[in-house]
């Protein structure tokens, strides 16, 4: 059989994944928790009810277990730009996602949002346990910047631990103050909660 010419392949061939096979139901549930699998429906739904072609996807903290089932649904039609608050959490986001960085359909990089916020409109926006180290007015600001940069029509998923129903009510509060009209709880596994925003 003849080898292929990496000139043919629209990437070199060593980014191409030699552990790429499909893995069972049961492996997938192990490495996030059956738990989850209502939160990555509820991403899926959320990503089927407000994405249009040319949309962005933007996902605050890189996590790909919940992604992944978005991007291939929607990779056709969507730019993805998957954020991770260091550089090793980048680079190793990077690595799994290199075949479609050189398709084109994703974007990698190493921001912090202690720091900055990114400065591009979005269709939808993905923060789960994002926001959790954040402190104080930065905080706030942090969800004023993700009101800001969401389009009309778009929304938002966040997901944070939450100790006590009275904490999940302070969330609930800043997310509100920050702009949002709607703030609905979507899920909850008892030590997280996942809100949909809307702007």
């Amino acid at each position: 059989m003849a080898e292929a010419k990496s000139e043919l392949l629209p990437f070199p061939a060593d980014a191409l994944h030699t552990d790429a096979l499909a893995k069972s139901k049961d492996v997938a549930f192990d490495e996030v928790g059956a738990g989850y699998y209502g939160l990555r429906q509820a991403i899926i739904d959320m990503g089927r009810s407000c994405l249009i072609p040319g949309s962005r996807v933007v996902d605050l903290r890189c996590d790909l277990p919940m992604l992944m089932p978005l991007i291939i649904e929607n990779e056709d039609m969507c730019k993805f730009v998957v954020l991770s608050p260091t550089e090793k959490e980048s680079w190793k986001c990077f690595d799994r996602l290199r075949t479609r960085v050189r398709a084109g359909f994703v974007d990698t990089a190493c921001l912090d949002l202690q720091e900055r916020f990114p400065e591009v409109s979005t269709r939808m926006i993905l923060s789960l346990q994002a926001l959790g180290g954040i402190e104080g007015a930065r905080r706030e600001e942090v969800l004023r910047s993700m009101h800001r940069r969401l389009e009309k029509g778009g929304a938002a998923i966040v997901m944070e631990d939450v100790a006590d129903e009275t904490h999940a009510e302070e969330w609930e509060s800043l997310m509100a103050s920050a702009g949002f009209r709607t703030v609905k709880r979507t899920w909850s596994d008892g030590i997280h909660i996942a809100w949909t925003l809307r702007k």
